[in-house]
């Protein structure tokens, strides 16, 4: 393929004429983390950051350790400043993001000051690059460096570490100017920031939605209390599958994260089965409530769905079971809400069995009683209104996901010199 004029091709891809490829090694200006002992953590003083504090992109707040303030002159070699970047030199293998090896945090404001502990490293550009992490960060955020991570990392999927030498190697394009690396840095902040006031927002929202699930769900005075085998009937999932009557077929099931997922059925995200005609499967019908049945925390058991679309040929998967309600008092969009509220999780915790592994018990289950609205008009008053907040939850995520492919896009065109804006 011809070249397109003021391009070369170089071993990292097609890059314009004036810039360069450089390994990182040559670039920076890096830092090991100092090995803290346990014995001088404090309960507050100079936060010290750990690999396990830090996720894919951020640093956790919780649980939190300090040393003592007045030793910050001893430990400034390791003190963190605004824009500095820390990359963890052990955890798990790619892509298992938050405990990645090789993944790489940028220290906001918040962090500043704070120490970098052992297993990370502490890089800062240099040269050209002095007055501008923001290229370097982003180069550290593609596909291309995650690859890299992949070929170097030794250990196993859960015990992984790089060596500095390794990681050093990596190559990565370089613009020429200060004005340029600037302008693609700034740009593709701008996009973060969309992205994560949006973030913001949207969990804002689910709060604001729980809260009202609570008081809303919360009994009153007037509510009837209905056991559930009463008004309704348990159902089992798909039996005699193999491996090989999934993935193709006449019929669809509902996989096990629909369930988990949402409150309400996404009917996008169905999964193909074959069924024989002579079959003895329980059709799944418009109304109709799922709850997994194990899980390795008792927290876990029984999340619950409702289906609210009619859809031909839909079975559901092996590890759940369904509720068909014959009370026609009661609406499973309220069951599902209410379910997934912090009365209804309460209650399925407490049937949860085991040990190692909890499971519902179907019997155990339909001897829970519930206390609702006693007429639907009443459920479906508050049913209407959390529906209307997940719908707008629904728009906001959407639109977030937008953003992310925008900024997948923008990351491609401009670190690569594809589309240039200087």
């Amino acid at each position: 393929m011809e070249l397109k004029k003021g391009y070369k091709q170089t071993e990292i891809g097609v890059i314009p004429e004036d810039w360069e490829v450089k390994e990182i090694g040559s670039i920076i200006n890096y830092t090991k983390g100092f090995a803290f002992k346990s014995r001088e953590y404090k309960n507050y003083g100079i936060r010290v950051i750990r690999v396990s504090d830090t996720l894919f992109d951020t640093i956790k707040k919780e649980n939190a350790i300090y040393v003592d303030k007045n030793d910050s002159e001893k430990y400034k070699n390791w003190k963190l400043k605004k824009n500095d970047l820390i990359i963890s030199t052990v955890g798990s293998k790619p892509p298992m993001y938050d405990s990645m090896v090789g993944k790489v945090i940028r220290i906001t404001e918040e962090n500043e000051g704070s120490l970098l502990n052992q297993n990370a490293v502490l890089i800062r550009s240099k040269d050209k690059l002095k007055e501008n992490q923001g290229l370097l960060f982003y180069n550290l955020k593609t596909e291309n460096y995650i690859n890299h991570i992949e070929l170097i990392f030794r250990g196993n999927a859960n015990q992984a570490s790089i060596t500095l030498k390794d990681l050093f190697e990596y190559k990565l394009p370089i613009p020429p100017t200060q004005e340029e690396q600037t302008a693609i840095a700034n740009a593709l902040t701008d996009i973060d920031d969309l992205i994560n006031a949006l973030e913001t927002k949207i969990e804002k929202k689910k709060n604001l939605k729980q809260g009202a699930m609570q008081e809303l769900l919360k009994p009153k005075e007037g509510w009837v209390e209905k056991r559930l085998g009463e008004i309704g009937e348990t159902y089992g999932g798909l039996t005699g599958k193999s491996k090989a009557h999934f993935g193709q077929g006449n019929a669809y099931y509902i996989p096990f994260m629909n369930i988990l997922s949402n409150p309400i059925i996404d009917i996008n995200n169905f999964e193909k089965v074959s069924v024989g005609e002579k079959e003895k499967q329980n059709k799944v019908i418009a109304g109709d409530l799922f709850f997994n049945t194990s899980s390795e925390t008792p927290e876990e058991v029984g999340i619950c769905s409702v289906i609210i679309e009619e859809v031909e040929n839909l079975y559901l998967n092996s590890f759940c079971f369904g509720f068909r309600l014959k009370d026609n008092e009661v609406s499973g969009l309220y069951l599902s809400y209410f379910f997934r509220s912090k009365i209804g999780r309460e209650l399925m915790t407490s049937l949860a069995q085991g040990a190692t592994r909890y499971n519902l018990s179907k019997s155990l289950f339909n001897q829970l009683k519930i206390t609702l609205p006693q007429s639907i008009e009443g459920q479906n008053r508050i049913t209407n209104i959390l529906f209307d907040m997940d719908k707008e939850i629904e728009g906001l995520e959407g639109e977030l996901e937008k953003y992310r492919m925008m900024k997948d896009g923008m990351m491609k065109d401009l670190l690569t010199g594809r589309i240039r804006l200087i």
